[in-house]
């Protein structure tokens, strides 16, 4: 129980930082659709964590074992504060791509919850979603088909796509689409990484990449 409140305060407290702090750097502008975005993540986040287990909570937030991907939490989180910052300055004083339409804002602003409500049931239903990649033999890893794992093999990292690139849309700024789509990129990359160590070392992974053909987009890839 304690795990799960230190990650619902820590995470409250995190994104009232970082509204405050963008907010600041726009120049106190009035900015709804960024202050939209940050409310349905918060609140989706509060949500979701109130459903995942103490045991899920406590291995993303501190992974035992060696992570083969040391620097993804850096590196992601470097291309996260990149796209709002520059959505922020694209909106508030460079006006460079800020021209969007009100309704496809409104419908990216959709598409990003769901993203993130998507990312949210894939952790839900796999208790091994751990942030590092590691093979968890510690906590009795084994190949998980349920949910949207019936369908593709990476939903976490398709779910999560979806939402940092309607997201730029969302608080309206072409430009942030760049780091979003490195975002993209880098979980591209994590894909591949994670595909080879469980299909190395984890026990019906390859049965299960043959039936569920797809990593994160079905008939595409």
């Amino acid at each position: 129980m304690l795990t799960k409140l230190f990650a619902l305060v820590a995470g409250t407290l995190l994104y009232a930082a970082l509204g405050y702090g963008l907010y600041l750097l726009s120049g106190k502008q009035s900015m709804p659709f960024l202050w939209a975005v940050l409310i349905s993540q918060t609140t989706i986040c509060v949500i979701g964590s109130l459903m995942l287990p103490a045991e899920l909570i406590a291995e993303r937030m501190k992974p035992k074992g060696k992570d083969r991907d040391p620097l993804a939490t850096l590196f992601l989180s470097i291309f996260c504060l990149a796209q709002l910052v520059i959505a922020v300055l694209d909106q508030s004083r460079w006006h460079l791509t800020d021209k969007v339409p009100f309704v496809l804002q409104c419908t990216a602003l959709v598409i990003q919850s769901l993203g993130w409500a998507g990312l949210y049931w894939a952790m839900y239903v796999n208790k091994f979603f751990s942030s590092a990649i590691r093979m968890q033999q510690d906590r009795g890893q084994t190949v998980i088909t349920e949910g949207p794992y019936r369908w593709i093999r990476h939903p976490g990292y398709a779910f999560a796509s979806l939402a940092f690139v309607f997201e730029s849309i969302a608080i309206g700024s072409w430009l942030s689409i760049i780091p979003a789509f490195m975002m993209v990129g880098y979980m591209g990359y994590r894909t591949l990484l994670e595909e080879k160590m469980l299909a190395e070392e984890l026990e019906g992974y390859t049965e299960y990449a043959a039936k569920v053909r797809y990593r994160w987009i079905p008939g595409i890839w």
